[in-house]
This record gives structure tokens, C-alpha cells and sequence, in this order.
């Protein structure tokens, strides 16, 4: 159960407007004996994952068979809520429109709105709208997926009901203990769809990007992190154009960026300034994740496509310069099983808890669970050996 409550600021001009997010407990402080309690406040986490997507098979699977009406996601998130839990902020990209019938997959995706539910309750904080397929339902499906979020009170980035709104919310500042962080959220495109009039969504645009980072430094923020929805499907490297926008976020004063939309977790860098003397430490400078995946899915183009990533970003508040600084970042695999490969539907597990689990040593109760098991231990090896999250020393 969360209980610590922090506001998530919305930009109102050169001021702000407030409303109130429960985000959870605080994580335990550093034991007075670390040599670091001197040093640094407490830590602030923030997690993200990649692209929660509903296909038709996965809505069906949903469906309560009893009535033929209620749909049922708790395993969707059940194995991986408690980590979801752990963050002081939790960020999700919700790739499918909400609430409009009859609900569709691929390519037009339309989900009932106890995804979005089974979402919150998990831990979830904020939902990312910007993304390709936020226009698959025009109108009616932009207005239902808005209404759905703010009848759940859960916050939400990168689509708008206007340009008026938009331009007095496309950066968010959340601010935990005592430290300021400055999100925003893009698209590279809507598939070709236009936008319906009056919503608007933030698209890939340098202008835009450079004046959501200007719109972050009024605000005070001690950090400002991008969140993108970029890149080419299925592939794991960055293309010429995620490399560009990089450089130039980082240029303007981004100091993490998060992207999804490939489908398939991306490489990474961590870019460390090494530090002089014996007392000295070493300093993450910036960060980027290309792509973290999928969070959960249908697509069975390859082991990656069953592949997302869990990525926490861990800060701390120098307490003799005054300055929030990043800490080197977790990362952690997950997998998506199909109906019968573990659970009656689809799930999502954290690959080495999962492979240290006595489910997994017992082997799987039916021929189908033993070969999805053996499956995963397989790509494992597989995702240990392309090593895609690099530390680069400056």
C-alpha cells in the first residue's frame, strides 16, 4: 500500500499548478555508518519499463469466461508488481487506446479499461500516451482513452485534450524528497494518422524537444529526463536518428534518456566522468536507454520480442555542493510468457528471479511449461552474450 504523497507539477506559463500523487513509501535511509550518509541524502528511485501492448490474443485471454463481459489482467502484472512497488515513481508506456468497442489488437489497438486498472494497482504512477498508435481509434478513441485515465486520477504524459493543454503540461516536475525531476514524453509519429482535432500529441520535433528542456530549467528541475518513443522496430542498435536527437537532448541539458517503441530492448550507455584523488568517487554524467522493449505482448518475431527491460534510476542530493546527482542505474531483463507457458495467461516475470525460482527447478508441470522454461533459460544465455547496456569512461 502506498502512503507518501509528493506533487506532480504542471507548467502553468513562468508559474505552476499542483496536484496531488500517491507514490509510495520512502526507501530505507543509508545506515549512519556508511560513509556516504555524510556525503549524500537519501536516494530517490525512479523506474520505467517498456511497452505494455494489447493484441487481440491477449484480450481474449483477459476475458472472464463466466460472463463473457469483465476482463481479468491481474497476471499481467503480478510477478513483477512488487518490484513496480519498490520505486519511489514507476513509468509505463501504454501503447493502445482505452475504452472503445469492439476491442481490436493489431494494427488498430483498442483495450478494455481494466488493463489500464490492473496498471495503476500495480504500482504504476505515471502513463505515457505518446506513441504511434494513441491516434488508432480517432476521435472517439482519443476522447474514451482520456476519459478512462481520469476517472482512475492517474497521471498521464505526451497526449492532450488540446494545444491549450498541452502547452501548460508537456513537462511534468515530480518532486521527492526534496528533489526535482522534470519528465517529458514524444512520439516520431502517429502511423500516418492525423491527429483529431482538438487533441494534440507531443511529436518528435527539435523546437518542441528544445522548448520542453528550456520549460524544465524554469521550473527548478535538478534533473530533466526525455522519454521517446523512437527508433526502427525489431532492431537492437540505435539508428542514425535516435543517435542525433540524443546528442542534442544531452546538449540542451538532459541528463537521462528513456525510449521505447523498437519492440526489442535497445543498447545503452551510461557515460561515467572518472574522478581524481583518493577520496574521490566517480560520477554518472548522463545515461541513455535506446529502447527498453516490451513490457508485455503477443509478438513472437523472435526472443527479443518476448524481452523487456525494468530500468531504475537511482539519484542523490550532495550534501556539501547542494547538487542532485545521478547514481549508476539498475536494469533488469523480464520475459513474457503466453497462456500455458507458466500462468493461464500472459505474464511477465524478471528473468534471473524467475530462473532462481523453485517453479523454475521443479521443471514445469506440463510438456508446454517445460518448453517455455527451457526456452527462456536458453535466451538468456543468449541475452547475456550480446550485452547490450555498455559503461562508457570519460
Amino acid at each position: 500500500m502506498k502512503k507518501l504523497l509528493v506533487f506532480v507539477l504542471l507548467l502553468v506559463g513562468a508559474g505552476a499548478s499542483a496536484q496531488q500523487v500517491d507514490i509510495g513509501p520512502l526507501p530505507k535511509a543509508r545506515p549512519f555508518g556508511d560513509v556516504d550518509f555524510f556525503l549524500h541524502r537519501d536516494t530517490v528511485t525512479i523506474s520505467f519499463t517498456g511497452d505494455v501492448m494489447q493484441h487481440g490474443a491477449q484480450i481474449n485471454a483477459a476475458l472472464k469466461q463466466g460472463d463473457g463481459k469483465h476482463y481479468d489482467y491481474e497476471n499481467a502484472f503480478k510477478y513483477v508488481a512488487p518490484l513496480f512497488r519498490q520505486a519511489d515513481y514507476m513509468v509505463a508506456n501504454m501503447e493502445f487506446t482505452v475504452g472503445t468497442k469492439p476491442y481490436t489488437g493489431y494494427p488498430c489497438f483498442s483495450a478494455p479499461k481494466e488493463i489500464a486498472e490492473a496498471a495503476k494497482k500495480s504500482g504504476i504512477d505515471l502513463f505515457l500516451m505518446a506513441n504511434n498508435h494513441i491516434c488508432d481509434k480517432g476521435a472517439t478513441g482519443f476522447k474514451n482513452t482520456i476519459a478512462a485515465y481520469s476517472d482512475l486520477k492517474m497521471p498521464t504524459l505526451g497526449a492532450y485534450r488540446n494545444k491549450a493543454q498541452a502547452d501548460t503540461s508537456s513537462v511534468i516536475l515530480v518532486e521527492l524528497k526534496g528533489m526535482k525531476f522534470a519528465l517529458f514524453n514524444y512520439t516520431y509519429d502517429t502511423n500516418g494518422l492525423p491527429v483529431p482535432d482538438p487533441y494534440y500529441v507531443n511529436l518528435q520535433d527539435s523546437t518542441e524537444i528544445k522548448k520542453n528542456i528550456r520549460r524544465a530549467k524554469d521550473l527548478g528541475a535538478d534533473i530533466i529526463i526525455a522519454l521517446p518513443h523512437w527508433g526502427i522496430e525489431y532492431v537492437l542498435e540505435p539508428v542514425a536518428e535516435q543517435k542525433q536527437y540524443a546528442k542534442m537532448m544531452f546538449r540542451e541539458g538532459v541528463n537521462a534518456i528513456i525510449g521505447g517503441h523498437p519492440h526489442v530492448p535497445e543498447e545503452g550507455y551510461i557515460y561515467v566522468k572518472k574522478q581524481q584523488g583518493p577520496m574521490a568517487k566517480d560520477s554518472v554524467e548522463r545515461i541513455v536507454f535506446y529502447s527498453m522493449g516490451n513490457y508485455i505482448s503477443n509478438m513472437t518475431r523472435s526472443g527479443w520480442t518476448s524481452t523487456g527491460m525494468l530500468i531504475t534510476l537511482s539519484f542523490t542530493r550532495d550534501r556539501a555542493t547542494g547538487k542532485v546527482k545521478m547514481l549508476m542505474p539498475d536494469w533488469k531483463y523480464l520475459w513474457c510468457f503466453r497462456p500455458g507457458q507458466y500462468t493461464e495467461d500472459y505474464t511477465v516475470v524478471p528473468i534471473e528471479e524467475f530462473l532462481s525460482s523453485e517453479d523454475f527447478s521443479r521443471g514445469g508441470k506440463t510438456p508446454e511449461q517445460k518448453q517455455a522454461f527451457k526456452t527462456l533459460e536458453d535466451f538468456w544465455q543468449q541475452i547475456k552474450k550480446r550485452d547490450l547496456i555498455k559503461v562508457v569512461y570519460r
